[in-house]
């Protein structure tokens, strides 16, 4: 069953709804006010908001114009619910964006059936058939330039396909670089709540599932399988590379890329990562080892001499612009929406049609 903000300013109202919702198996939210409403929407992410539009301090129109400024609300599904009577529900609907448009008094027969209607219609992706095909960005400096390629590839691939972004253990990051937040806890997950509840649209084909803290391995395990059949490509935003969170993901993927950077600490920590890897059996060409060459950067080192460093593992090339970094993280875009022509993006590009290939392929873990 679904989470249900129920926001009205006359409390009769909002006990007489959240009571048949609640009969049905729902989970009510309440606030009495539009202001109210998007601090509970910004702090509980629920699954529908039911709005009354006629309210003290700000109306449902202030509400559903602010949802629509904010990226991590713009999609939440939303039924009008009002005794306002001045255009037909149908014009209503059209002008407001909504899902549904009902006037009071409703029956209980017709809220319920309303309800569940909406809510199938904007329920998660659904894969395209098939095996969901799993890819893994890792870093082995934290903070480098490397957490841009997760979002990047993600943003990509979702031209092609239904895409999920999942940030299990960045603290939230994965959301943040496109300039929301997430919508789950660790504490959330550890609680037994259903990991769908974190899904946030971004793009027609998008979304992203992000989460403060890092949940257990156990949970992480239960994320994986919950998430893994909502789309055709499932990117993993890994936190540490080594972890146990890492542990239960990079053997799932049929891809894994490993940013560095030609620091000397970059490197002493990449060849830890690729140890760790080693250990999962994960090698080329299942592992693609990236060095994030930065131009405004003089590097000490040659490409032979960076690969002979690690082991002689093949390395491939990302050249990042930082201003055009910088201009990605300040706009919540993927970095090649911003220079779709430079070599960063085509690069990218080039990752996009390997990964389709093998999704062609249907190759094996």
């Amino acid at each position: 069953m679904a989470r249900v903000l129920v926001v009205d300013d006359d409390p009769d109202a909002r006990r007489l709804i959240g009571l048949v919702l609640r009969r049905a198996g729902h989970e009510i939210l309440y606030a009495e006010d539009g202001l109210q409403a998007l601090e509970v929407m910004s702090q509980e992410y629920p699954d529908l908001m039911i709005l009354d539009l006629m309210m003290p301090r700000m109306d449902g129109y202030e509400v559903l114009e602010a949802m629509r400024r904010r990226t991590d609300l713009a999609g939440m599904p939303v039924i009008v619910l009002t005794a306002k009577s001045q255009v037909t529900p149908a014009a209503a609907q059209k002008l407001l964006n909504v899902h549904a448009y009902l006037t009071k008094p409703v029956s209980a027969e017709t809220l319920l059936q309303t309800v569940q209607e909406v809510l199938e219609a904007a329920r998660p992706l659904q894969g395209t058939g098939g095996r969901t095909l799993e890819i893994a960005c890792g870093e082995s400096w934290p903070g480098g330039a490397g957490e841009f390629l997760a979002p990047a590839l993600a943003a990509a691939l979702a031209t092609h396909a239904p895409t999920l972004l999942v940030d299990v253990e960045g603290i939230g990051r994965g959301a943040m670089v496109f300039d929301v937040e997430p919508r789950l806890r660790a504490e959330d997950l550890e609680a037994g709540r259903d990991p769908i509840q974190g899904l946030i649209p971004l793009q027609e084909q998008l979304r992203i599932w992000s989460v403060y803290g890092t949940p257990s391995a156990a949970v992480v395990q239960r994320v994986a399988e919950r998430l893994a059949a909502q789309a055709r490509f499932l990117v993993w935003l890994m936190g540490d590379p080594v972890g146990l969170v890492a542990a239960r993901i990079l053997p799932r993927c049929q891809r894994v890329f490993l940013t560095f950077e030609s620091h000397t600490p970059g490197l002493r920590r990449a060849r830890i990562v690729l140890r760790h890897l080693e250990e999962l059996g994960l090698r080329p060409p299942r592992v693609e080892l990236v060095w994030v060459r930065r131009w405004v950067v003089s590097e000490p080192w040659t490409e032979i001499e960076i690969q002979n460093r690690l082991g002689g593992w093949p390395v491939q090339v990302w050249p990042v612009d930082p201003v055009t970094a910088h201009r990605a993280l300040q706009e919540g875009r993927p970095i090649q929406a911003v220079e779709p022509e430079s070599p960063t993006a085509n690069r990218i590009q080039e990752w996009v049609e390997e990964i389709l290939q093998l999704m062609k392929e249907g190759k094996p873990v």
